[in-house]
């Protein structure tokens, strides 16, 4: 197999790893606390999720398979990589903040709703419907 074939196919595999481990931290993000804002503030936890979680595979991927040539780990310069990691970095908190934002009001209404639940007490439907 080429060089070049084989550095296609360790990118393909990174984006892969990407997405189904940002899928996976998504998913247990919406099971620990539920999203409130829409499609719009799930997209935003998962495109930050995928970001953060995709630091440690292109790292790995990086040094292992691709090895770019300005990555001489004993002495050169590491450009490419500190890039991407950057970037990443970078991504996942800027999605993150986007997922705050578009959160941020449908939040306040979902606590204020459970406030005004709470506040209610217990009522004879709840007492009927209780099953004690």
């Amino acid at each position: 197999m080429d060089s070049a074939d084989v550095k296609v196919l360790a990118t393909l595999a990174l984006v892969a790893i990407a997405l189904r481990l940002g899928w996976f931290v998504h998913q247990r993000s919406m099971s620990s606390k539920p999203i409130h804002g829409g499609v719009a503030s799930q997209f935003f936890n998962y495109l930050s999720g995928m970001c953060f979680v995709a630091i440690l595979p292109t790292v790995c991927v990086s040094v292992l398979i691709l090895r770019p040539e300005a990555l001489l780990i004993a002495g050169m310069t590491w450009h490419p990589l500190l890039l991407a990691v950057l970037t990443l970095a970078l991504g996942s908190i800027a999605f993150a903040l986007l997922h705050a934002l578009v959160e941020r009001g449908p939040m306040r209404r979902a606590a204020q709703a459970e406030a005004a639940q709470d506040a209610r007490g217990w009522t004879e439907q709840d007492a009927k419907s209780s099953g004690l």
